[in-house]
């Protein structure tokens, strides 16, 4: 029998929403109370996907067993009777009410999905966006054929949903996948009125052509985006974002002037931004963090290494710890800088650091791009930091691979 629980509120209100989320985060919490209590089989206990499910949809009549109550009040710190009482009727507003608004769901799992993504890696979240979109998103499409404003949101997200998709098998080492979630996510956008979803979806896809050594498509995908927002609405951040991916482009190719000139022209969009209406929801997030991250790898690869230095040091000071990923791939490019710039010692600092604190994240192209690093650092073997780091970074690979073999997506189309 299903009860309406207080469980689903406070995961939510943890921002624990997604199921791998949570798992992490309860892991953690199991191998704390394991040394905690001195009693190692707790560090084992673990949640089922089932038993979650059940939990988020209020199916239980009774507590969880003792210890796996254990470990959740020492993660939420409330006692288990609370966590799975019963909920108060509540009529304070919450924020899919506020303002008489309600929120569409789609738009609420896109944030949580997304939030996921950026603090574990598409390895860990893939199957459950895929899922999402197969078991709630496309029944809902087959019902969405007029033009209002309820369609108009579930093919936003569907297109989001899908693009994010992309990324994530991208991030798990199969561009195949990747591949065919764009093209699906470019032909969902064509059902949209807003132009900006399309324009998005192709900044993506300009995105992972750079990725994938197709550097001239990469170049004519970013203008095409960029001539669909000539015919829409000003969104000054999807602009920057698009003139960056053709700065990158430009950049290896070696057409210096034209690079620098796309970048001046990203840095002038993104200024407007400050100033200009929120862009729409639609809208993958691009702010002066992400643009300073492009700016460094443009300049690294047209050879400006003391500009790029300065500004891959800009996007971490910008990035706070919660975005991960993000730093991992801007703490990658500043080892590289430095190394370039003949700063082993500096390199190596950061180097540590990003080893330290990017052990969870499950994205194939982080292990490839540590890889390339570890070679980058073999010509300095002969300093003692170096040599500590080089087989701290070899241990770290070798744990990698187990934890991405365990994560290896589904062969075939999703």
């Amino acid at each position: 029998m299903r009860r309406a629980i207080r469980f689903p509120k406070v995961v939510e209100a943890h921002r624990m929403r997604i199921f791998e989320t949570f798992t992490v985060h309860f892991k953690r919490a199991a191998r704390e109370v394991a040394q905690l209590d001195g009693n190692a089989s707790l560090a084992s206990v673990y949640v089922a996907r089932s038993t979650w499910d059940r939990w988020m949809a209020g199916d239980i009549k009774g507590l969880p067993r003792p210890t796996t109550c254990r470990v959740l009040e020492h993660l939420f710190g409330e006692p288990a009777e609370q966590l799975f009482a019963l909920l108060e009727p509540d009529t304070t507003p919450t924020a899919a009410t506020a303002g008489n608004e309600v929120t569409s769901p789609h738009l609420a799992a896109m944030e949580s999905f997304r939030l996921a993504d950026r603090q574990l890696g598409g390895g860990h979240v893939y199957r459950s966006v895929v899922h999402y979109l197969n078991a709630v998103v496309a029944p809902a499409l087959f019902g969405a054929a007029d033009k209002d404003e309820d369609s108009e949101t579930t093919f936003g997200a569907a297109v989001v949903l899908t693009e994010m998709a992309a990324w994530m098998a991208h991030d798990a080492g199969r561009d195949d996948l990747a591949s065919g979630h764009f093209d699906r996510a470019r032909r969902l956008s064509q059902s949209l009125s807003d132009v900006t979803a399309g324009a998005n979806v192709l900044a993506g896809m300009s995105h992972l052509a750079l990725q994938t050594e197709q550097v001239d498509t990469a170049v004519d995908l970013a203008r095409s985006g960029l001539a669909r927002l000539a015919a829409g609405p000003q969104v000054p951040t999807l602009t920057a974002r698009l003139h960056a991916m053709e700065a990158r482009a430009l950049a290896q190719l070696n057409v210096e002037p034209e690079a620098q000139r796309a970048l001046e022209k990203a840095r002038e969009a993104l200024a407007l931004a400050r100033t200009a209406p929120t862009a729409t929801r639609w809208v993958a997030p691009f702010d002066e963090a992400a643009l300073a991250s492009e700016a460094a790898s443009v300049l690294l690869d047209l050879g400006a290494l003391k500009a790029a230095a300065k500004e891959a040091e800009h996007a971490l000071a910008l990035r706070d710890a919660s975005r991960v990923r993000s730093r991992a791939f801007g703490q990658v490019t500043l080892a590289r800088v430095l190394l370039a710039q003949g700063q082993p010692d500096a390199a190596c600092s950061v180097g540590m650091e990003l080893l330290n604190a990017a052990q969870s994240v499950t994205s194939l192209r982080l292990s490839r791009d540590l890889s390339l690093l570890e070679t980058n650092f073999e010509p300095y073997r002969q300093i003692p930091e170096v040599r500590e780091l080089l087989s701290r970074m070899t241990v770290t690979a070798q744990h990698r691979r187990l934890l991405l073999g365990s994560l290896a997506l589904p062969e075939g189309p999703q």
